[in-house]
């Protein structure tokens, strides 16, 4: 036992900034949304530390140099934002999470490190998905009467603590709360469900090259747990992009990967089919209610016509404003709730939509500079020749990740805490790193656009 102490002692010692990154990748998820981030500044701090004693200096990268650039603007419109504080805070908050980015880069330097994070990130939504699955279930036996309520298990995980250090703070953060659906280690289902619609496909990676039967075992259960914890939390748009995800990924990868693409796909549906169902209110109708009183099916209806009002009203603000179209009114999502509040008697805190929260936030060119780095994302990835199963199932995955990450900003704002705001970093290091880990045809110009074009075509054919 003192031996493995040493061990371990002696690998963190060589290394101590990637024990850290590690460390702030597994537990961000699970601690809560004001303690996290210290996690990840203290890492910080021990990164630098060794790279100045290395002798290092850290890099950020193509991506990182963009999205410095998208971050200077969020600084910068402090000076047009009629809610200053709000703007500064939440500029800074991005910055301070960026610090992921410069440490995946840095640190993540073989193709062995990376699985690592990718792991980590996994095992952590698992856990996740546990505590979601405890707290649908024991909440359902309490709503059909088979227990107590003292018995179910407390949702958010963290309620009682999150509003006694929320009342302590100088100004109001909402502390309301979700019963009837499961939000994990997170504040609320949708951040859950953000997490999970990330790792779910990544999941599915390293259960495909997952060596020896304990291996596979081990990564084929916590894709089980992901995607239970996607249906503890009964978000449609999260249910839906997770089938479409493994459709998505059965396509590309069926040629090699159909029978373990289809024992994946069995537990997938059995867990959330059923979520769905109870969300529109075709079955388990008495678990759908919620506080404001209503069935799952009507309350679900409900949802989805305020998300068209909030969309219909944000374009004809910004259409109608000139000023918010090109430049927006400053960062932050207050001064949008305020708009939608006084302009159009909507009570709602923001966009429902990453895409017109940046626009009314930054205008026009702060949703084009956002575009900018995701499109040099994907750009990225797809220089990689992927010319194995490996590489290519690695690539595709970590490709859905981002790409059902996005797709379930469309319905919900997926950077409206810590916990969402992280997960773009951790993603764009991740392809940052796996850019600089494995050989890639740089893409320079038309020409060199169609020859990445074929080869990826051809690494397609031959899966």
């Amino acid at each position: 036992m003192n031996e493995k102490a040493l061990r371990l002692k002696e690998r963190y010692r060589s290394n101590p900034g990637w024990y850290w990154l590690l460390a702030s990748i597994f537990f961000f998820p699970i601690l809560p949304e004001y303690v996290s981030p210290f996690i990840l500044f203290a890492g910080f701090i021990v990164f630098k530390l060794q790279w100045s004693r290395e002798g290092k200096k850290a890099k950020v990268g193509t991506l990182g140099k963009i999205m410095m650039g998208f971050m200077g603007l969020a600084l910068v419109s402090v000076l047009w934002s009629d809610t200053k504080f709000s703007s500064f805070a939440t500029a800074m908050l991005w910055w301070g999470m960026f610090l992921i980015e410069v440490m995946i880069y840095n640190l993540a330097t073989t193709r062995k490190k990376i699985d690592k994070i990718l792991s980590a990130m996994v095992v952590s939504g698992s856990l996740n998905g546990i505590v979601g699955a405890v707290q649908i279930v024991t909440y359902t036996l309490y709503r059909f009467d088979k227990i107590p309520k003292s018995m179910v298990f407390v949702t958010p995980f963290y309620r009682d603590l999150d509003k006694a250090v929320y009342e302590m703070l100088p100004f109001d953060i909402s502390t309301s709360m979700w019963t009837s659906r499961a939000s994990g280690f997170f504040s609320n289902p949708n951040l859950l469900a953000t997490y999970m619609v990330i790792v779910f496909p990544i999941s599915i990676y390293l259960f495909l090259n997952a060596k020896g039967k304990r291996a596979k075992a081990f990564y084929f259960m916590t894709n089980v747990l992901i995607s239970v914890g996607i249906s503890s939390t009964m978000t449609r748009a999260g249910c839906f992009i997770a089938i479409f995800g493994w459709i998505f990924m059965f396509i590309f990868l069926a040629k090699k990967y159909a029978k373990p693409m289809f024992q994946i796909l069995i537990p997938t549906l059995c867990v959330i089919i059923p979520s769905i169902l109870t969300r529109y209110g075709i079955i388990f109708k008495t678990v759908g209610k919620v506080s404001g009183g209503g069935s799952g099916g009507s309350e679900a209806k409900k949802s989805s016509a305020a998300h068209f009002q909030i969309w219909e009203s944000l374009i004809d603000y910004l259409t109608n404003n000139i000023r918010e179209f090109f430049i927006g009114h400053g960062f932050g999502i207050e001064k949008t709730g305020e708009v939608l509040l006084n302009e159009y008697g909507l009570d709602k805190p923001h966009a429902h939509n990453f895409i017109l929260e940046t626009w009314m936030e930054l205008g026009i060119i702060g949703v084009v500079l956002l575009f900018v780095v995701f499109f040099c994302t994907f750009g990225k990835m797809l220089e990689i020749n992927a010319n194995n199963g490996k590489k290519f199932t690695l690539v595709f995955c970590v490709l859905t990740s981002m790409a059902t990450y996005l797709i379930f900003g469309l319905t919900d704002y997926i950077f409206n805490s810590p916990k969402q705001i992280i997960l773009l970093f951790i993603l764009l290091g991740i392809a940052q790193a796996i850019s600089y880990c494995y050989e890639k045809t740089l893409i320079s110009d038309s020409h060199s656009l169609k020859e990445v074009a074929v080869q990826d075509l051809k690494n397609t054919i031959h899966q």
